[in-house]
């Protein structure tokens, strides 16, 4: 009987480590363009996993302000809470140049998304600044743009 109390015991921590796991995923990209009629979602597996809001890897160095003229979407991020998903969790504007290059305006005081987003995550000396996307988080969210 021990045996089995045990056994039990140790599928239970397992079971909820895998979904502690799963807290504060990405579950789903939304992807609005200036002036489109429909929105785009994204639920690929490789595009959420380098979509972590937390771990931050599609934000790459700063760059100077891309060319205005370039189409902007807004990217917005829902994340796997204790509670449930959090929608537009977290928000981004997103637009590539002619050349390929990527970028990504972290929004900062004074933007209407930037209360929202440091609800979230601060990133201090980041948010209200353009960065670089990086490249592999640029190519699979360009997969959906296309």
């Amino acid at each position: 009987m021990r045996t089995i109390l045990s056994s039990a015991a140790a599928l239970l921590v397992l079971v909820g480590f895998a979904s502690a796991s799963e807290i504060k995923s990405t579950t789903k990209l939304t992807v609005i363009a200036p002036g489109a009629s429909r929105l785009i979602e994204i639920t690929d597996p490789e595009a959420l996993r380098l979509s972590d809001v937390y771990g931050g890897r599609f934000i790459g160095d700063a760059a100077p302000a891309p060319d205005p003229a370039l189409t902007r979407y807004t990217i917005t991020f829902d994340i796997q809470t204790l509670n449930g998903v959090k929608t537009s969790a977290y928000v981004v504007q997103y637009c590539v140049d002619e050349t390929g290059a990527a970028f990504i305006y972290l929004p900062g005081p004074g933007d209407a998304s930037h209360r929202r987003n440091i609800s979230t995550i601060l990133r201090e000396g980041q948010d209200g600044t353009w960065r670089h996307a990086s490249v592999e988080w640029s190519a699979a969210i360009g997969e959906h743009l296309r």
